[in-house]
């Protein structure tokens, strides 16, 4: 039953009644077509689409590709890894990164002031960009809004980046 009485069940326009949702038509409008319709599918045969056979003398005609030449082997860093070494001394020469003696474990131990150690970050820069909302956001945002963190950038003495979150207010001994 029609929750509207006045209302017919295929309607003039092109409705028809679903529950008590009224939907359009599936192929048009109106019967009349009116200004809008969906086109007929024309369904087109199989093969329609298929290649032609090739014939045994266009074959012989063909000329194999030619072997693409060698790709040349890359030696050294490249671009991207060049511009971080150039960027690595220029932070060096201003003082903004520290050169230690220690090795690459020695340095990612978290001991007593240190909070949180990031392997191959320079500067704050990359290690925004390690964090979820560049720093912004979540749990680990507080190293960055907070004034009791500080960050050391600091390189192996193979050269590798590393940076140290520490927290001022941590005293060594404390734990």
């Amino acid at each position: 039953r029609s929750p509207f009485p006045w209302l017919k069940l295929s309607d003039s326009r092109g409705f028809r009644e679903k529950g008590s949702f009224f939907t359009m038509g599936k192929r048009n409008v109106g019967r009349g077509g009116g200004n809008f319709s969906i086109p007929q599918k024309h369904h087109h045969p199989r093969g329609i689409f298929k290649k032609p056979p090739v014939k045994k003398d266009d074959q012989a005609v063909k000329k194999p590709p030619e072997p693409k030449p060698p790709v040349e082997e890359r030696t050294g860093p490249s671009k991207k890894q060049q511009k971080r070494l150039n960027a690595r001394k220029r932070l060096l020469e201003a003082g903004k990164i520290e050169q230690t003696t220690s090795d690459l474990a020695a340095l990612l131990k978290k001991d007593a002031p240190v909070v949180m150690v990031l392997k191959d970050c320079q500067d704050e820069a990359e290690l925004r960009s390690k964090f979820h909302s560049e720093g912004t956001a979540g749990a680990t945002s507080k190293y960055f809004s907070a004034s009791k963190y500080k960050f050391r950038f600091l390189l192996t003495k193979d050269g590798e980046p590393v940076c140290q979150i520490s927290d001022k207010t941590a005293v060594k001994g404390m734990w």
